[in-house]
């Protein structure tokens, strides 16, 4: 289950998503050490004529922070996975048996003045702290990819009906030129949760994130990647409003998400959403979610890379997720995607099936 924003908050002013359980190896000790180990079997079925491609993959992320005073704290975490993705920590099995490859996704600064009420700075490369929705939450911003830049948390507590709140803003840059003009992003992330009386609860979601020029002076490493162009570049400029909501009640979870690109252009798919079941059971979790998502309702790059297509697509998903023992976990999807618009392409549903077994530590 997604954690509640009561726990969130802590996540977020380290400005971390980490998976893995974190463990500090003494009680006094300044130091604390996490990670986890995945297998996954992963089958497609992309139904283009050609061969479908199976695959086996490993992902091993381990990290670790120190505490250099009560304001002040430093984390690096290394991953699998190639360096020139982003989006991906894993390592393919059957690679001519090459080494896997090994690099920091993460070294971040955490700074908690003791007078600022709670709020935090955070700088260096670190997970993007958006509140996610539990079953898929990575439509607009992909889990593995880890913004640089800097972002300020400011825990907002009892704000109006909600119990508990926080108001992130963050600036990243994507590419730095040095002869020309820089591309660059900026973040505006709100969550809340309302704790109902009845053993239920609200959490809220709103998120704006702008991008300036995706393509300053020419540059053209992002267009073509899955968005609309027009005469070379993007058609669209990008400044995307998210606006998620999950309820609580017992053992059942239901999810909701809306996207929208405020400046995408004229006859361009602006607009995605995503609605999701599931409960909670003693053989665990089983879910349910379907999502659309237009062509330029995001920008394709910093999307999921878990679907088959990162825009224009519409996928079901199904999945179920087992808590084995407190260090392992099982989780197995299926997903069914096709495209929303083929533009001349195949559009024959394609399907994903996944089995993911995790370690932590």
């Amino acid at each position: 289950m997604q954690a509640s924003l009561s726990r969130i908050a802590p996540v977020a002013l380290a400005g971390l998503a980490l998976s893995g359980v974190a463990s500090a190896q003494e009680p006094d000790s300044p130091w604390t050490f996490f990670g986890q180990a995945r297998l996954r079997a992963e089958f497609n079925d992309t139904n283009t004529g050609g061969a479908d491609r199976h695959r086996q993959r490993i992902r091993l992320r381990a990290g670790a922070s120190y505490r250099v005073n009560e304001e002040l704290s430093l984390t690096a975490r290394a991953s699998t996975g190639p360096a020139g993705n982003p989006r991906s920590g894993y390592h393919d099995i059957g690679q001519g048996f090459n080494r896997m490859e090994l690099s920091l996704d993460q070294m971040i600064l955490a700074y908690t003045p003791e007078t600022w009420g709670g709020a935090t700075v955070v700088a260096g490369k670190f997970a993007n702290p958006v509140y996610r929705t539990p079953f898929y939450g990575e439509l607009l911003w992909d889990a593995d990819l880890m913004p640089d830049g800097a972002a300020l948390v400011y825990p907002l507590n009892e704000f109006g009906p909600f119990d508990s709140s926080s108001f992130i803003v963050g600036h990243t840059a994507v590419i730095e030129q040095a002869a020309a003009e820089d591309t660059w992003a900026t973040m505006f992330l709100w969550n809340g949760t309302m704790n109902q009386g009845d053993d239920s609860t609200w959490n809220f979601g709103v998120n704006y994130y702008f991008y300036g020029d995706l393509s300053p002076d020419g540059l053209g490493a992002l267009v073509g990647t899955g968005n609309a162009v027009s005469g070379g570049d993007f058609a669209s400029d990008f400044g995307v409003l998210q606006g998620t909501t999950v309820y609580e009640t017992g053992d059942l979870i239901f999810s909701g998400e809306y996207i929208l690109n405020t400046r995408a252009a004229d006859g361009v798919g602006d607009s995605g959403f995503a609605l999701g079941a599931g409960m909670d059971t003693e053989y665990g979790r089983f879910y349910i979610q379907h999502q659309t998502v237009e062509q330029d309702a995001t920008v394709a790059v910093t999307a999921q890379d878990d679907f088959l297509y990162a825009t224009n697509y519409s996928t079901n998903v199904v999945g179920w997720k087992k808590a084995i023992s407190d260090a392992t976990a099982l989780h197995v999807w299926l997903q069914a995607s096709e495209l929303d618009d083929d533009f001349g392409a195949p559009d024959d549903t394609v399907y994903r099936f996944r089995i993911d077994f995790d370690v932590n530590f």
